[in-house]
């Protein structure tokens, strides 16, 4: 694709609201006209130095900044300390905690906002998060993230759908699956049907990892939010109770008969018949992936593994029709969170230090534009995406390509992969919200005209088997089985030492039996466990645990 052509690049000039009328107030306007110093201390960003390449040169044309990066971790270690003791935090400061940013603000080494509220016209559209900043902290000293003007349904599939191989599932001849645990059935079956992958391994009904439990198993833990019950809010995260989206209800997870141990049986169960990956408990997520990526796995508890994983590096066999794609239950019921008009407990803030204190914040109003937002999650349009004659976006020919690919030197170069997104990590605007630029979401996985163009064969025999739906969300939309939620204005509830230490305690037993009760050799040995784990947890303090977020659930309740 000529990207001359396509390359209609929003100008800023008359685009973004209100920037131009701060420049007569510039306390830099006696300097040298052309691109100006920013630099950015982020407490997510991998990535220090400057941001050059594609993303830079555009920077520098169209806002005339140079962004450099200061990443808060280095080898591991964390320079929060040393920086707020000495106050060089740099212009722009992304705070990945409410804790951080209340620690810099008592150091008094960042800005209130509030006085400089006619500079940020794109940030204070966000009313509701502004405000909730605002309550927070006593003052606009943070800027939330992830915001949308509007609480919306995404169009992004959930995590917490289930995938399998479906070719095999239709093999099985499609039937119909009751309940969750019925996936195991039909796992079972596969396995006999198909000991080996295509390339020769072993190919497990299940396969699980271990290095992202907190304090039980996650990945059967999570089974729970395809029930309709999830375990967040939007701002707290609740470790040891299933919270309903339906009504006022939730459950223990070592309630008896809870999801989580039904879980845990569920699994055993494939264990006893060896049709578990043995190396569940010890693998990481990498290990994990690996075996995604070779289809080791007849389920996926999580389906991305299996959709996003698998199917993209194994092109031979979507073109045939096999893989993996979502299979649904009766008793599915998505819960799934909308957008939020909130933000959540990430922030941008601005050092009182800050040496170009105007350009920092016309960057901060920036991202948080129509156009910024684009910017942000996909680059400056016309090199790897741009909108076609009907208004559509689409990706180019680039853009469709490798990430490992380079822009064209006449738009900067350097790889298509270091885009803002990745080297600052720090979001504005929700890239599932939708675009007025647009009318659909940033996100470009999600676009009409990529779900057609990048269709496998795979891809075009689900969608006819369900109703011409072109990914699963919107299956699940039209079907009645999706329990979208909306995220309330609730305040985050710090645990205290000693509850938090708890916590920690009830958590490890917890992880630690449920583990072993996946791996019992029999229902008495599995019983035993469980009973054992029950006891130890209450004897540690877990029925407290559990009243504290029974609490906090309630103040969901009331607010939402």
């Amino acid at each position: 694709m000529d990207l001359k052509k396509t390359g209609k690049a929003l100008m800023l000039g008359g685009l973004l609201v209100g920037t131009a009328a701060c420049g007569s107030n510039n306390e830099s306007s006696d300097e040298p006209q052309g691109a100006q110093d920013v630099s950015i201390y982020s407490m997510s960003s991998t990535y220090e130095g400057e941001i050059r390449g594609y993303v830079g040169k555009y920077l520098q044309d169209e806002l005339g900044v140079n962004v450099n990066v200061i990443p808060n971790s280095v080898g591991g270690t964390s320079r929060l300390e040393t920086r707020l003791t000495t106050g060089e935090l740099g212009d722009l400061i992304v705070f990945t905690t409410q804790k951080d940013l209340n620690r810099a603000k008592t150091a008094g080494i960042i800005e209130d906002l509030t006085e400089y509220k006619e500079k940020l016209p794109n940030v204070t559209r966000f009313e509701d998060a502004v405000a909730r900043a605002e309550t927070i902290f006593e003052g606009l000293y943070g800027i939330p993230t992830t915001v949308s003007q509007e609480a919306e349904v995404t169009k992004t599939n959930p995590t917490w759908l289930p995938s399998m191989r479906y070719d095999y599932y239709k093999e099985l001849g499609s039937p119909e699956i009751e309940t969750y645990w019925d996936y195991g059935v039909l796992a079972e079956q596969m396995v006999e049907a198909h000991p080996e992958t295509e390339n020769g391994d072993k190919f497990y009904a299940l396969s699980l990892f271990s290095e992202w439990d907190g304090n039980s198993v996650n990945q059967l833990r999570s089974i729970a939010k395809s029930q309709g019950y999830t375990d967040t809010d939007g701002v707290n995260r609740y470790e040891f109770i299933n919270v309903s989206v339906l009504d006022d209800s939730y459950e223990d997870i070592l309630s008896e008969d809870s999801l989580y141990l039904q879980a845990l049986k569920w699994a055993n169960d494939l264990h006893k018949k060896g049709l578990l990956d043995p190396d569940s408990a010890s693998q990481t997520w990498e290990d994990y992936l690996k075996k995604a990526e070779k289809g080791q796995s007849a389920i996926m508890p999580w389906g991305y593994t299996g959709e996003l994983n698998f199917n993209p590096v194994n092109p031979e066999l979507t073109s045939q029709g096999k893989g993996y794609k979502l299979v649904p239950n009766n008793d599915l019921l998505v819960a799934d969170q909308k957008t939020t008009t909130y933000g959540n407990n990430w922030f941008w803030a601005v050092s009182k230090n800050a040496k170009n204190k105007d350009k920092a914040l016309e960057l901060l109003d920036f991202l948080y534009s129509d156009e910024g937002h684009l910017f942000w999650e996909n680059g400056p349009q016309g090199i790897m995406w741009d909108i076609n004659d009907d208004g559509k976006p689409y990706l180019t020919e680039l853009g469709s390509g490798s990430w490992e690919a380079q822009a064209p030197e006449e738009a900067g170069g350097g790889a298509l992969s270091e885009t803002f997104k990745k080297l600052v990590n720090g979001p504005s605007v929700d890239q599932q919200s939708v675009s007025p630029i647009l009318n659909e979401p940033a996100n470009r996985s999600v676009w009409e005209t990529t779900l057609l163009e990048s269709a496998t064969e795979l891809d075009k025999q689900w969608t006819e088997d369900h109703d011409g739906a072109l990914n699963s969300k919107e299956y699940l939309l039209e079907n009645g089985l999706l329990a979208s939620y909306d995220i309330a204005d609730v305040p985050l509830v710090e645990r205290g030492d000693e509850l938090d230490l708890t916590y920690n305690q009830v958590g490890a037993v917890i992880k630690e039996y449920s583990w072993q009760m996946i791996y019992a050799r029999d229902d008495e040995t599995f019983d035993s466990l469980k009973n054992e784990m029950i006891e130890k947890a209450k004897n540690l303090g877990y029925d407290r645990c559990v009243e504290s977020e029974q609490t906090i659930a309630q103040a969901w309740f009331a607010a939402r």
